[in-house]
């Protein structure tokens, strides 16, 4: 069983850098990749404005959309985040500090709100969608909730190495931001298009000429949204595994990120302790100049 990969495009603006979005998207249409992208709806985030408002971001969205060309997520409503302590899924359960959400914390109802009104804004403009991508990967039970509420199926994150359902909704594992292969699974490279770097591109373009099996989140979802749920597949238990390996990681990062800072972890020095000092013969011989007299 080899692995599928899918790609996926995070923080879609007017204010995005279109450069390097345009850059993208000829280099999976040369290799026939259709990518997800993950659209704000009403984007406010300062972070995200990179130039100047497209006028046509919706009419673009349309036609690669109405093209086949892409799959769209909603990527949260505004991108505003704000500062929720343990309040997300992922976080806690596995020792990754995602502090800053934009849904995490808050109540249903503020966050039904928000997400019914970002739905509404891409409907308005001829965008239609079921799957949600959460900003900072970070949302709660509540979102889920919300998330069903609204219609949504499947959501673009998650720990895991197959898609599995939780909470009724299918969720496609995302833990890899960079492309490197694996030997199974399903598996979403996540790209900011803002900060890509062409040193990252190179290394997309030599990944996407290998023979590995490339796919998209649709054809993901087709076949996994069953409302069948075995807990003794193979791929529970593949997904199993793989969640106590994560765990274990994390937990061996932590515990060294604490025993430096409190410093019993072998100190960092800046030479490396193999090299000697250097032998006298080769040590400066020219003559000291001598100190001047005294008056």
């Amino acid at each position: 069983m080899s692995a599928h990969y899918l790609f996926r495009l995070d923080d879609i603006t007017p204010e995005m850098d279109w450069g390097r979005f345009w850059a993208l998207m000829q280099l999976f249409e040369r290799h026939s990749i259709n990518p997800l992208l993950g659209v704000v709806p009403d984007n406010r985030d300062p972070n995200l404005i990179r130039q100047s408002s497209h006028a046509d971001f919706w009419e673009i969205l349309r036609e690669l959309q109405n093209s086949n060309s892409v799959d769209i997520a909603q990527h949260g409503y505004q991108h505003i985040l704000v500062n929720r302590p343990a309040a997300a899924l992922i976080g806690p359960a596995y020792g990754i500090k995602k502090e800053a959400s934009e849904f995490a914390g808050d109540s249903f109802n503020d966050q039904n709100f928000r997400i019914r009104e970002g739905l509404r804004i891409l409907n308005r403009n001829g965008i239609s969608t079921t799957t949600w991508m959460a900003p900072n990967h970070s949302y709660d039970l509540n979102t889920l909730k919300a998330l069903r509420e609204n219609n949504f199926i499947a959501v673009s994150d998650g720990v895991a190495l197959f898609p599995y359902r939780d909470n009724g909704l299918l969720f496609i594992p995302q833990t890899s931001w960079r492309p490197r292969w694996m030997p199974l699974g399903v598996h979403t490279i996540c790209i900011h298009t803002n900060s890509i770097t062409p040193s990252e591109v190179k290394r997309l373009r030599i990944f996407m000429r290998r023979p590995l099996n490339f796919t998209r989140f649709t054809a993901v979802v087709s076949r996994y949204n069953t409302t069948s749920d075995n807990l003794f597949t193979p791929s529970s238990l593949a997904n199993s595994a793989y969640d106590i390996s994560y765990r274990s990681a994390w937990s061996i990062n932590r515990t060294i990120a604490r025993w430096r800072s409190v410093g019993l972890a072998h100190p960092r020095t800046n030479s490396r302790p193999w090299q000697a000092p250097p032998l006298p013969s080769r040590q400066d011989s020219s003559p000291q100049p001598r100190p001047a007299p005294q008056p």
